[in-house]
């Protein structure tokens, strides 16, 4: 096990497999450092935590660490 902080520690289970598609290009959006998915029902069966049509925004801080947020549409 690391003794230093990881990317993704203290975010959801899904934040790293939106951090891969993101990297692939396959957010929705970005703009101003934000990447931006809307949840599709695909996702839901991964993740239940998650709900369809919400979305999910990326950001990664200047030390590297990756945070999540939710918005209800």
């Amino acid at each position: 096990m690391s003794s230093r902080p990881e990317k993704f520690e203290g975010e959801p289970e899904y934040v790293p497999e939106f951090w891969a598609r993101a990297m692939e290009g396959f957010a929705d959006n970005h703009e101003n450092g934000v990447l931006s998915f809307t949840i599709t029902e695909e996702d839901v069966q991964r993740y239940p935590e998650l709900v369809a049509g919400q979305k999910l925004l990326l950001t990664e801080s200047t030390d590297g660490f990756v945070f999540s947020r939710i918005v209800k549409c």
